[in-house]
């Protein structure tokens, strides 16, 4: 959906959503607009939103940051990927949407790096330092091959035992369980998992 002409963010001060990535697109006329939708490789990402992550931990880490991160760490993604028989491009998704490839992250409630591994669940898979962003990788990886082994290899129930944690998917009934921040999570991930899958 069109956002806002840059003409009208300036002027009327209208301010950009914050909760979806933005991007930035010309029109035919060289007119600049705003969208949280990406259509195709003409449109630039110029912002970064990741719900559970504080002011702090994404101070000074911008796009190009973001970029170089996600080469940097994909032969580390890889790794782990093959020693927990997952998908990488599954694993990219999930640090995608959890952190933005960003190994400072820190969430409000404690979460940790890439991954956002919790101090518990990161103590129970023997990770030493999660600021470590390969051992928070390799942690998070394993964590999520437990998941999947638990909920019989589905991905979206693993995804959401992930985010809202493996006992409220089986409160729910073994299905997504109905909070707003894990329904929107699930969908982000696949997503990107999905437009990953078809570009490589």
């Amino acid at each position: 959906m069109i956002l806002q002409r840059l003409a009208c963010v300036i002027v009327l001060g209208i301010s950009l959503p914050a909760t979806a990535d933005i991007y930035t697109y010309h029109d035919a006329d060289g007119q600049l607009y705003f969208t949280d939708k990406r259509m195709d490789d003409s449109y630039k990402l110029i912002s970064i939103y990741r719900p559970k992550l504080t002011q702090q931990s994404t101070a000074g880490y911008n796009f190009e940051k973001y970029q170089r991160n996600k080469t940097k760490f994909l032969p580390h993604i890889r790794y782990a990927a093959i020693q927990n028989q997952l998908d990488y491009r599954l694993l990219q998704a999930i640090i995608d949407t959890e952190s933005a490839f960003n190994p400072q992250a820190y969430s409000k409630a404690g979460a940790i790096g890439l991954m956002q591994l919790m101090p518990q669940t990161a103590k129970q898979l023997q990770v030493q330092n999660s600021w470590n962003p390969i051992q928070n990788i390799q942690g998070g990886a394993k964590y999520f091959r437990q998941l999947l082994n638990t909920f019989e290899q589905n991905i979206e129930l693993s995804l959401a035992a992930y985010n809202a944690g493996p006992n409220a998917v089986k409160r729910a009934g073994n299905s997504i369980p109905n909070y707003p921040e894990t329904k929107r999570y699930v969908k982000k991930v696949m997503q990107t998992y999905r437009k990953l899958k078809t570009s490589s």
